[in-house]
């Protein structure tokens, strides 16, 4: 009697997985056909609801990671859509979509850098987090006030996220003074490692190593790959320039060092980029007239392998008006938002349509960003 009751509840419990299992695969087919009809970005939004859409997207067939640079547009106080909405732009599908709804005051807070779909964002001066785009993840950062007051102005930031591992570095620097923080500090870690109060121009972080290019043509190299605080790795020879805009980091790992010159012009801003590289032969910096095949994304301060647009630079903003958050687009001034092809030196893609809402009225933008959204975030699951 006991043996037959027995097999009689493993006969049921096995019905039961078989009606579960299939209620599963009824769920998964159910919205991977939802997802079928989503937007991009709305399908890379909905993938992280749970662990079943997930599941489900990855059986949708034709949704991969772009292969060219996206623009993000970060509204002014007088745009037409919500404080906690951007615009973006796919300049390869030449299409647009809006983000609404991020809980994240775009007017009043200001974009740092960016590594992936996430960005790091700095509200009322003091406050920092790193937002994901897409999953709507947010995570705060410790405040800058107990670091060093509110009278604050970040230089120079850069991000780096590793979605696989879950980890991420945020490093800023104001004036010659570092500051950094990796994922389970409680506060941030300040360093000063550069000689006579150097003022830093750029900096871009790349392998564990950050590049920081200062006004005197210096290019001084960092290792944080350590769990100590960082070391001075090398030291690149000071550039006769003198007037270098950004220091970028090529696939292979050479530097670069971007002289950029805008010139404005009675309908458009035009921009012009000279393209150094140290010689290891003479340890000299001398003009190069190639990218070799790779695209170059100022923003990200990186080149990286080009599919298409070869030997293009991606430009989104200068330094004057990112700083003073003017507008990217006036009456007399248009957009300086291009794509410029380094060989031919012509411009080959003017970002004017983002600006047009009606016939009569213009929507203002404060900033810029080109960035490559990555879609294989699992912080969520």
């Amino acid at each position: 009697m006991t043996h037959k009751k027995q097999k009689e509840m493993s006969d049921s419990e096995k019905k039961t997985f078989n009606e579960d299992s299939k209620h599963s695969i009824l769920a998964v087919n159910l919205v991977r056909l939802i997802l079928e009809r989503l937007s991009f970005v709305d399908f890379h939004r909905a993938r992280c609801v749970s662990s079943i859409w997930y599941i489900a997207s990855k059986t949708v067939i034709g949704v991969t990671n772009p292969t060219t640079p996206w623009l993000i547009l970060f509204p002014k106080g007088d745009v037409e859509i919500k404080k906690d909405s951007c615009k973006l732009y796919d300049p390869h599908e030449n299409k647009t979509y809006i983000v609404r709804d991020l809980g994240f005051d775009l007017v009043t807070s200001r974009c740092l850098a960016s590594s992936g779909s996430w960005f790091l964002m700095l509200d009322h001066r003091t406050e920092f987090h790193l937002l994901n785009l897409f999953t709507r993840v947010r995570i705060p950062l410790p405040s800058l006030e107990s670091t060093r007051g509110s009278d604050i102005k970040i230089g120079n930031a850069v991000l780096w996220v590793d979605e696989q591992r879950k980890d991420y570095l945020v490093v800023w620097n104001i004036s010659s003074l570092f500051g950094y923080h990796k994922k389970g500090d409680d506060r941030w870690k300040v360093f000063k490692p550069l000689e006579n109060e150097r003022c830093i121009i750029d900096m871009v972080f790349k392998e564990n190593k950050l590049y920081v290019l200062s006004v005197d043509g210096n290019v001084d190299v960092f290792d944080f790959s350590g769990n100590d605080s960082p070391v001075r790795c090398a030291t690149l020879p000071s550039s006769p320039l003198r007037k270098g805009h950004k220091v970028v980091v090529t696939l292979s790992g050479e530097v670069l060092i971007i002289v950029a010159k805008v010139e404005p012009y009675p309908r458009t801003r035009l921009c012009f980029f000279a393209v150094y590289k140290m010689d290891p032969k003479s340890s000299r910096w001398e003009m190069i007239k190639s990218l070799a095949g790779e695209a170059l994304i100022l923003d990200l301060g990186i080149t990286v392998e080009a599919k298409v647009m070869k030997n293009c630079i991606y430009f989104s903003n200068d330094q004057f008006h990112r700083y003073n958050e003017n507008s990217l687009w006036n009456v007399s001034n248009k957009s300086g938002v291009c794509v410029y092809h380094f060989r031919s030196a012509n411009v080959v893609q003017l970002v004017e349509l983002l600006t047009a809402s009606s016939r009569t009225s213009k929507i203002l933008f404060k900033d810029a960003r080109w960035f490559f959204p990555t879609f294989t975030s699992k912080w969520l699951l």
